[in-house]
């Protein structure tokens, strides 16, 4: 994770909707379907709210439907492919960060976010418990509980400080994942199988040396 890349921008407005982004291929097993329904129920109850959805994808007309059916075309941005270099623009121009997969490894757009300063809210799969310190820096909800979902999201609405602080402690976190302390791990442990390895050498018989 280049913590350099990507960081947090200046606070944005308070007063204006809910902005969340979410930046993922827009395939079945990213969850994007679920995330347009939880948009609905909050626009339904009455919540100021904007939908990002970065990428492309099998599913991007599906999903265009879905918004059109839901009435909320107006709530859902397709924005479509972004370099990487000009994505941090888009973490900062939102409060929260979310990522509905039905299976992930440890998500690189996650840690995007985290280290532009976002909270989280994303599903218990693959490397979210490393990422998600749970109230502390986001939440985290089983894979299609859309009530889950639309609730952590709603806690943002209700309390928009909570996003900062929230914020704040996902950028501290990001920077256990910067390159330069992965690559400090990566060399403790070549060091400890060299030093495991060193007093174990295998010595070659003699009767096996050619003269």
């Amino acid at each position: 994770m280049d913590l350099a890349a990507f960081r947090p921008g200046p606070a944005i407005p308070e007063d204006g909707p809910l902005h969340v982004v979410c930046v993922a291929r827009l395939i079945e097993r990213k969850g994007q379907g679920h995330l347009i329904e939880a948009i609905k129920r909050l626009t339904d109850s009455g919540v100021d709210v904007v939908l990002s959805l970065i990428d492309t994808g099998d599913l991007q007309r599906n999903y265009e439907d879905q918004a059109r059916k839901l009435d909320i075309q107006d709530r859902v941005r397709f924005v479509g492919y972004v370099p990487r270099e000009e994505i941090n623009a888009y973490y900062n121009s939102a409060h929260v960060f979310a990522l509905p997969s039905y299976n992930e490894g440890m998500s690189l757009a996650a840690l995007e976010a985290m280290a532009a300063g976002l909270p989280l809210v994303v599903t218990r799969t693959g490397g979210t418990a490393e990422l998600v310190e749970e109230g502390v820096n986001g939440y985290s909800f089983n894979w299609g509980d859309i009530d889950a979902l639309t609730n952590h999201l709603r806690m943002f609405v209700q309390d928009r400080a909570l996003a900062r602080r929230m914020g704040a402690a996902s950028r501290a976190r990001a920077a256990f994942f910067g390159w330069d302390v992965i690559a400090d791990r990566f060399l403790e442990v070549f060091n400890q199988i060299i030093a495991g390895s060193s007093s174990q050498v295998p010595v070659c018989p003699r009767s096996l040396v050619r003269s």
